[in-house]
């Protein structure tokens, strides 16, 4: 799972650039089609938001109003296959009307939300399985191995200081602390990885110093959804980088 990662992680940093073009002409698109959507000009609204599909695939408002106009044109089928690809996406409006109005189970994606499976993952601690979730939360053990591999990692809090001067144009020294929100993705070869989840810490080098670190985080037992394991995603987690002080 390890490998697969820092794949998508070098895929997704070598692409950006083509893809912000992309997104940048869908998102224009997009706002056509909302215009037609609020004149209830469905079936112009319906091109529009096709053609934002086509540029991405991955917009999960499009993909979510697409639904619901088919959905209104008793289009079900084709409204449910809409739903599903944004739910995929971790919209949870999407998900909501799929279980609670269309009474239809999610389908098998090969990442999902925690809160979305049939087993959730355990934390394995000196070969014992312990819950990972309490009350909704995760593992305090869990939380304290964060803290001791990513919060104190010299290379990992640098990087962030690093970053937060450069998003604010400012000298690194006048900064003293750093909010950063983190996701934790737990791999079907119960691999525990930190990533970060601000789109303003999308870092190539951070998300390395990341994934190396996590591997001290420790094991999960993978969870399951329709009898299959699958890699799950839990939002977000806030961690707290403070200056040192000069002594």
């Amino acid at each position: 799972m390890k490998k697969s990662i820092t794949i998508f992680v070098l895929a997704l940093f070598t692409s950006v650039s083509l893809f912000a073009q992309s997104a940048n002409k869908a998102d224009s698109l997009y706002q056509v089609a909302l215009n037609f959507y609020d004149k209830q000009d469905s079936q112009n609204a319906i091109v529009n938001f096709e053609e934002v599909l086509k540029l991405n695939p991955k917009h999960v408002d499009a993909l979510y109003n697409l639904a619901v106009l088919q959905y209104e044109l008793g289009n079900k089928q084709k409204a449910i296959e809409l739903f599903q690809r944004s739910a995929a996406l971790g919209d949870t409006q999407s998900k909501e009307i799929l279980k609670q109005k269309l009474n239809v189970r999610l389908n098998y994606a090969d990442t999902m939300d925690i809160a979305d499976v049939d087993k959730l993952p355990q934390l394995l601690l000196d070969g014992k399985a312990e819950d990972l979730l309490f009350n909704n939360s995760i593992n305090t053990k869990l939380l304290k191995e964060i803290a001791n591999n990513i919060v104190a990692s010299k290379d990992i809090k640098s990087r962030v200081f690093d970053i937060e001067a450069a998003n604010k144009n400012i000298d690194v020294t006048t900064i003293n602390e750093v909010k950063l929100k983190v996701g934790l993705l737990f791999g079907k070869d119960g691999s525990i990885t930190v990533i970060p989840t601000d789109e303003n810490f999308i870092d190539r080098k951070l998300v390395l110093e990341m994934m190396k670190a996590s591997a001290k985080l420790g094991k999960v037992t993978p969870a399951q959804y329709a009898d299959k394991v699958v890699c799950t995603r839990y939002y977000s987690i806030p961690l707290m980088y403070y200056k040192e002080e000069n002594k």
